[in-house]
């Protein structure tokens, strides 16, 4: 059985880490969108997927990051 692809924009909650996955090359573009927020955010390639992954401190609140998300490029 195929595994599932993670949903686009958001938010997943991963150890003591929020993980975000967005369309391969956006990543930065997003890491710099969460900065000007004030969220802290590293970049890495999702190894089961072709989307790259955003991994956010879990000092972030799901909600205040997912909201964050929602409002990107609008």
């Amino acid at each position: 059985m195929k595994k599932q692809e993670p949903e686009v924009l958001k938010v997943y909650p991963e150890r003591r880490r929020l993980v975000v996955y967005v369309p391969d090359r956006r990543g930065e573009e997003l890491r710099i969108h969460l900065a000007s927020n004030g969220i802290t955010a590293t970049i890495g390639k999702s190894v089961e997927t072709p989307l790259e992954r955003l991994e956010v401190d879990g000092g972030t609140d799901a909600e205040t990051l997912q909201a964050v998300l929602d409002h990107w490029e609008r």
